[in-house]
């Protein structure tokens, strides 16, 4: 069943692969855009098929999240787990609630582990925002941070081309931004 599934999304256009990997909770666009700049996709278009797919998920996810977390807390194994995320997210909420819209925006549009449009719906959530005003600031984040990476990711990809070294010193860069992130958020537990 798993190689089905690797075949399938092998076979698929490379532009779709980046579509549907921009949807994914855990991929979202910040793995997206750089993979397909990496697979060879002209920039504006995986821009395009990566702010897309980001996007799409967001208004059905705000309709059924509230039904969804009230359907699935009954089961106890489930409501453990999405109360470990409802927490998470509250953590999170206390920061932006003042600045609401602007704060959404802000928070989707920070390229850094725990942020995105799946967690701007969680928060939006919590903070009781309009769907609509959630969307569109959820969106706007996501046509900010879609620019963001991809101008990161062609710095990255252009480094790749003149020079290995420049990539691994990158890649260093980011796993130690990454590290020294975690220890800061368990610090503060």
């Amino acid at each position: 069943m798993r190689e089905w599934i690797i075949n399938a999304i092998i076979d698929l256009p490379v532009p779709w692969r980046v579509f549907l990997l921009s949807m994914l909770p855990v991929t979202e666009l910040r793995v997206a855009l750089p993979l397909g700049l990496v697979w060879g996709v002209e920039p504006v278009s995986n821009y395009f098929y990566a702010v897309l797919g980001n996007i799409v998920p967001i208004l059905p996810v705000l309709y059924i999240l509230d039904p969804a977390i009230q359907l699935f807390s009954k089961v106890p194994f489930l409501k453990k787990w999405i109360d470990k995320i409802l927490n998470s997210a509250e953590v999170k909420k206390k920061v932006y609630e003042k600045y609401e819209i602007i704060g959404l925006i802000f928070f989707v549009s920070i390229p850094a582990p725990g942020t995105g449009a799946w967690t701007g719906i969680l928060l939006a959530y919590l903070m009781r925002i309009q769907r609509w005003k959630a969307f569109l600031s959820i969106s706007t984040g996501v046509f900010l941070v879609g620019i963001l990476m991809t101008g990161v990711s062609l710095g990255v990809v252009s480094l790749s081309e003149q020079s290995s070294i420049g990539v691994g010193i990158i890649a260093l860069l980011v796993l130690i931004s990454w590290f020294w992130l975690a220890s800061r958020k368990r610090n503060r537990k």
